[in-house]
């Protein structure tokens, strides 16, 4: 099966992500479907998903972020704690040229920073991180209150209004108003004899710029000092337009964000995990947990009491620093990770696919080598993840990417062919509002409608990523489908557009906005 893209000059590039229409622009980027397709798919592609080539990357993606335009922005260091940024444009394949990489001209070392995306403007929120420079012998690095955002007309990197706090892997919360909520972080580093110290007063920022401070939701458990609440908790927005915590404990909280905040500790709790393990909300008010000894529970916090969980099952590894995926289908992929921790011993190479109907774990394809701490999986417009990066600390440093290709793709019998796929001709190019009625054009009859929210990764947490399913309301080449009911179930910002064949194969992405 051959694929050929037509490359445009840098100038035609620049001109059409300055003017594109996020809806249309998916389609153009990835318009055969697959990025690097892969070599030789085995018989069991329809079961397992393949992974294709290894390839080079510019630097360790330690941080992923999906933008609107479809591309990927991604910073990390290439040698020691240097930081660059780099941004992937799929559609130039996986080679050289398809990267396009700057330095960091801010005074921002954005490393282990918490990032989302902008709802309005389409930007990559980059909230605290380390400082540029270490200085042998002093208790400087690895805590900045600074706040810079990526803008992708631009390509650049700019710096804005700090916050009251440092924070060194603080999580970042778009809230239903589109402002962000940013918890947790590690406020001084331990040095010879320095105690650490930590974040556990969250922070607003406001549409335009500015911060205001939660002073009386301050909590030690949720997302601060305590155990390792501070390490980029997993919180998400509510059904009720609170934000959902799970510590590394079991223990569960609400925020209220509103005012100068409220933090609640629920009762009931689950067992405990650790930091280094991801969670994801794989579908309205339901949240996967991967806990320690294997064992994972679904969290649902659709009731306005106490959570309920109950059981998802066993992984077949244990996986520390892995990475949980939302694929287009609502299933979850998790990939890499070891049982011994950021160490080659216990490491795995074949992946997860979790299906949430049988809460039932099934072996996936191997990758072809292990996914540790700092690593990242980000699910693209074409419905194939891109995996890359671990390292920095060792074992080893992970200067390249391979992309998953799901079950999804391929034909079912068995020949490891990519099965033929239908395509978007029309979606709204204007900002969709929660509860309304739109229509979708496809090119054959559309069986399904998914939408899942662009993501933003980084150790083991992907926190922007959400599943929906959208019902239909008219069946046939052109559908009409209903929006989510509210900024509650579907916060603010872009989402990736999936339609769905008789055959349970999926479009390519359209990349369309919420609000």
């Amino acid at each position: 099966m051959k694929f050929t893209f037509k490359r445009k000059s840098f100038g035609q590039q620049k001109k059409l992500f300055r003017y594109f229409l996020p809806t249309s622009l998916a389609l153009l980027i990835f318009s055969h479907g697959n990025i690097a397709p892969v070599a030789a798919a085995g018989p069991e592609a329809h079961l397992k998903g393949e992974f294709g080539t290894l390839h080079s990357w510019p630097l360790v993606p330690v941080h992923m972020t999906l933008m609107p335009d479809g591309r990927v922005f991604a910073a990390g260091p290439k040698v020691g704690k240097t930081l660059k940024y780099t941004i992937w444009n799929p559609s130039l394949g996986t080679g050289s040229s398809a990267f396009e990489t700057l330095p960091n001209t801010t005074i921002t070392n954005i490393f282990c920073a918490g990032q989302a995306l902008i709802p309005k403007e389409g930007q990559a929120l980059i909230l605290g991180g380390d400082t540029t420079t270490l200085i042998p012998g002093t208790n400087n690095g690895y805590h900045v209150s600074d706040v810079n955002i990526f803008d992708s007309v631009t390509n650049m990197l700019m710096p804005q209004n700090a916050m009251a706090y440092d924070r060194w892997y603080a999580t970042a919360v778009t809230l239903t108003n589109g402002e962000h909520l940013t918890l947790g972080g590690r406020s001084v580093r331990p040095y010879l004899d320095v105690v650490a110290e930590y974040s556990p007063i969250p922070e607003i920022r406001a549409a335009d710029g500015s911060w205001r401070t939660l002073s009386t939701a301050a909590s030690d458990n949720a997302y601060g000092k305590n155990g390792t609440s501070w390490s980029y908790p997993r919180a998400w927005v509510n059904p009720q337009g609170n934000v959902f915590i799970v510590a590394p404990n079991g223990t569960m909280f609400k925020l209220d964000p509103s005012g100068t905040g409220a933090i609640t500790q629920y009762i009931k709790k689950i067992p405990a995990g650790r930091n280094s393990l991801p969670s994801v909300m794989f579908s309205p008010g339901r949240i996967l947990a991967i806990q320690k000894n294997r064992a994972t529970y679904v969290v649902d916090i659709n009731g306005s009491g106490e959570p309920t969980s109950s059981s998802g099952g066993s992984l077949a590894k244990d996986r520390q620093y892995s990475n949980a995926t939302v694929l287009a289908d609502g299933q979850v992929w998790v990939n890499g990770g070891s049982s011994t921790g950021n160490d080659l011993v216990g490491a795995a190479l074949d992946s997860e696919i979790w299906n949430p109907g049988t809460k039932t774990w099934t072996t996936a394809a191997s990758a072809a080598t292990v996914r540790l701490y700092h690593s990242a999986a980000l699910l693209l417009p074409d419905g194939t993840v891109l995996t890359g990066g671990g390292g920095i600390p060792g074992p080893v440093k992970q200067l390249n990417g391979e992309i998953y290709y799901p079950p999804y793709l391929f034909m079912t019998d068995g020949s490891g062919e990519f099965a033929p796929r239908p395509e978007i001709t029309h979606a709204p190019t204007a900002i969709i509002g929660w509860n309304q009625e739109f229509t979708i054009e496809a090119t054959e009859s559309v069986s399904r409608v998914t939408l899942v929210r662009s993501g933003a990764v980084t150790h083991a947490f992907n926190n922007e990523q959400r599943f929906l399913e959208l019902p239909l309301l008219q069946t046939g080449n052109t559908v009409t489908v209903h929006s989510p009911a509210s900024a509650n179930i579907a916060p603010p910002g872009y989402y990736l557009l999936f339609v769905w064949n008789a055959s349970g194969v999926p479009s390519v992405a359209k990349i369309v906005q919420l609000g």
